[in-house]
């Protein structure tokens, strides 16, 4: 397999996977009834990403904004910005 192709498919999943556990953190308060640590920055980040759809199709447009808050809970989990 092209190493090329192979970075594409771990950065993809690396992605995923990041996302997921973004997810899990933000709705761990409903879905085991406790919160996980680290929701509070998921519950900041939340509250600071504005719904903006960018391109009118919605899958996309929840994609791209689930991802611009993961984005911001690590980086409020590692203190990059606060």
């Amino acid at each position: 397999m092209n190493r090329v192709v192979l970075a594409g498919y771990t950065l993809l999943y690396m992605s995923c996977l990041a996302l997921g556990i973004y997810e899990m953190t933000a709705k761990s308060p409903n879905i085991l009834g406790t919160q996980l640590p680290g929701w509070w920055a998921s519950d900041k980040a939340e509250r600071c990403t504005r719904w903006n759809p960018p391109t009118g199709v919605l899958p996309i447009d929840k994609l791209l904004h689930e991802g611009e808050e993961a984005v911001k809970f690590y980086s409020f989990l590692t203190g990059i910005r606060s």
